[in-house]
């Protein structure tokens, strides 16, 4: 194999670069298939691939290749809680919202869902994490919280006690974080939202702890 493949390292990459390293032959989706069945590239989906850990000797970064595998989108709900602490309860499928449609994917390297939002709330509360040599978006804490609300059924609240029980036991949310969440996105997150009453129950709740 073409030494100088390694230099792709944990980025998800396409046939047009396959092609790049190995221009000499005419059919690449054959070489492709090559690779795969050798073990030094993974196919996450028709024509997206990535280098094995075996061969980059670099570890997958999920949330990487959530961003790379449908998008645009950003990593959120429970996976950006639990990724921050906030969550006690390992996740295991990567979840994703995306302003295309909603869709899912079984890949070698696990379960990656996303659900669809508009265009709009996709441009809220979504920060580049920096790991290393890469790059990724995922939701802040206060997005993903929000995300999970919108992009649930059932959860519906109008009083303080009912935030309360959501949060703290069916959650299990770390209520320390909640001293620092950001009153203003969360407010224009909510005015976008058709959750509008529940997720205005959820600021209160939090400017009332925020207050204490």
């Amino acid at each position: 194999m073409h030494n100088s493949l390694r230099t792709i390292g944990r980025i998800p990459f396409d046939l047009g670069v396959l092609k790049s390293f190995f221009p000499s032959h005419q059919h690449i989706t054959d070489k492709a298939r090559l690779l795969v069945s050798d073990g030094q590239i993974i196919r996450l989906k028709k024509g997206l691939y990535i280098l094995s850990e075996e061969y980059s000797n670099k570890p997958h970064n999920r949330f990487l290749i959530a961003n790379h595998l449908y998008g645009p989108s950003y990593v959120s709900m429970q996976t950006a809680l639990r990724y921050y602490g906030l969550l006690p309860e390992q996740v295991y499928a990567v979840q994703s919202v995306t302003s295309k449609a909603s869709r899912s994917f079984d890949t070698p390297i696990g379960q990656f869902y996303y659900t669809h939002c508009s265009a709009e709330w996709l441009s809220l509360g979504v920060q580049i994490q920096d790991e290393e040599d890469i790059s990724y978006l995922i939701a802040t804490p206060e997005k993903a919280l929000f995300d999970l609300v919108q992009f649930t059924s059932g959860i519906s609240m109008r009083y303080q006690c009912e935030v309360a029980e959501w949060l703290e036991n069916d959650l299990r949310f770390d209520m320390d974080a909640i001293s620092t969440m950001n009153i203003n996105l969360l407010k224009q997150l909510a005015a976008l939202s058709h959750k509008h009453a529940t997720l205005e129950a959820i600021i209160k709740f939090i400017e009332n702890e925020q207050s204490i």
